[in-house]
This record gives structure tokens, sequence and C-alpha cells, in this order.
């Protein structure tokens, strides 16, 4: 357990990225922070299909899931009030919902523990 992460401890996290190695360091860092991972989901479909029936909190979400962009899941998840960062590698996003926090890649342990502290406190 890592010291202080006791305030996102069980906190389910929709996980949304394409890029194997990503989605896995990612899973471990959740992981290490006490969290929930509901995925990794490495398609549109997959992460919309999720995002519509799955249980989870909070939503971690790459913005280009395998060449497509993934307004329709900040859609859903903006339907259902959830909190969401978007960790995404470069480019300015023209995004249709405003994200609770940005992570832009790469990013580090630290940073991604101030995403998730900042996607709980969004849950209100």
């Amino acid at each position: 357990m890592i010291e202080g992460s006791s305030d996102v401890q069980g906190l389910r996290v929709l996980v949304a990225e394409d890029e194997v190695l990503v989605a896995m360091l990612l899973e471990e860092m959740l992981d290490d922070l006490g969290c929930r991972v509901i995925g990794p989901h490495g398609t549109l479909a997959e992460a919309l299909a999720a995002g519509r029936s799955d249980e989870f909190d909070v939503a971690v979400i790459d913005m280009n899931l395998a060449g497509e962009r993934a307004d329709p899941i900040l859609a859903e998840l903006a339907a259902r009030s959830v909190p969401f960062a978007i960790a995404s590698g470069g480019g300015h996003w023209d995004l249709p919902y405003e994200p609770a926090f940005m992570l832009n890649k790469p990013y580090t342990f630290a940073q991604l523990q101030q995403a998730v502290q900042a996607l709980g406190r969004a849950r209100g």
C-alpha cells in the first residue's frame, strides 16, 4: 500500500486504454493506490459497453482508442455524472465534456495519484 492512498482505497476506476503496455502499467499503478480496475478496455466499443453497464466510481480515458475518438464514452460518463480524467499523449483535444483532470502521457505515479484523488473528490 502506498502511503497517502487511503483516500482512494477501493475506488472503482473504469480504464479505457488501447496501448497494452500503458494499460498494464496503469492497472498496476491503480492497484498500488488501492483502487479496483474495471477493464482495461482497448477499443471504443468495449469501453462504451463497459461505460453503459459496469459499476464504477470514476474513469481514466485515453481519447484515442485504436484510432477512434472516445467522445461517445465521455458523453456516457457525463450523462451518468461520473468524474473522469483524460489520459492522452499530446495534442489539444476539443473536448465535448470537461474532464475533472488531464493526464498528459507519459505521466508519473505521483501525477496519476493526484488525478485519482481529484476524481474521488469530484464524486461529491
